[in-house]
């Protein structure tokens, strides 16, 4: 009897000792073309994210008709977290399952720039068998996207009120980014801003913020990502508190 027991002790610790040390798995969902994240994403991964995490990408084409088509979706219904850089697709039904399953089971999200307006058509007739979700921002990333400012605007970014002391700004200063500064005011009341973005002649905007899915997932949101971003650091670290953020409990 006690050897049966022991036995059985020994496989608990084994099952616990493995579930521990397996890699967390990424999946990057990448379809957009302006800011070149099928580049930039891959290389980040490649040096900031260690063997303590798997990696796996999907993407879509961004012109023709596969270009509401991922690739490998398989791997959305292996997430631990999905990491979404797409712009205005609408993929087919059974992919946008597939991430409504993620979501519906608590599961993080993080999204980077286009993520805000990911699947919601403009100018493009939705294919039969696609779907789109409208309410995609404000449900799920908790944002406001309606439009940015101009191009030439140079935006400092800032930390938001009362924001300097969560964890995810650890090591994270004021910097600035050429990218255009979308505009998100006001967020939801359940979005909570971490750092604001400003451009002279206008008031500052959100540019990171967390909100809670409706089943109590994490989301990281930052309308950041510009090519130019992923040269700097502290974006980089950025990135890093966040993922390290939503997998804390996972």
């Amino acid at each position: 009897m006690k050897s049966i027991l022991n036995i059985s002790l020994f496989i608990i610790f084994i099952f616990l000792n493995a579930s521990a040390s397996s890699p967390k798995n990424i999946t990057f969902l990448i379809a957009e073309r302006e800011y070149k994240t099928a580049e930039t994403l891959p290389q980040f991964a490649k040096q900031h994210l260690s063997e303590n995490f798997s990696r796996k990408f999907c993407r879509a084409t961004n012109e023709g008709e596969k270009r509401n088509q991922l690739s490998n979706p398989s791997a959305i219904g292996k997430a631990d977290l999905l990491f979404i850089s797409v712009r205005r697709r609408a993929f087919k039904e059974e992919t946008m399952e597939l991430i409504r399953s993620h979501i519906a089971k608590g599961k993080p999200i993080i999204g980077i720039r286009t993520a805000s307006h990911a699947f919601q058509l403009r100018k493009e007739t939705l294919p039969s068998g696609h779907q789109e979700w409208p309410e995609w921002d404000r449900e799920i990333i908790g944002g406001n996207y309606n439009g940015h400012y101009g191009k030439e605007l140079i935006c400092t970014i800032q930390y938001a009120t009362n924001s300097r002391h969560h964890p995810l700004l650890e090591k994270i200063t004021p910097f600035s980014t050429p990218a255009s500064l979308y505009r998100n005011s006001p967020l939801p009341n359940a979005s909570t801003p971490l750092l604001l973005g400003s451009v002279k002649g206008f008031p500052p905007e959100p540019v990171a913020w967390v909100h809670q899915t409706p089943a109590k997932g994490k989301v990281f949101y930052t309308s950041l990502g510009h090519e130019e971003d992923f040269k700097k650091p502290t974006f980089n670290q950025l990135l890093i508190n966040a993922i390290n953020w939503c997998l804390e409990n996972e």
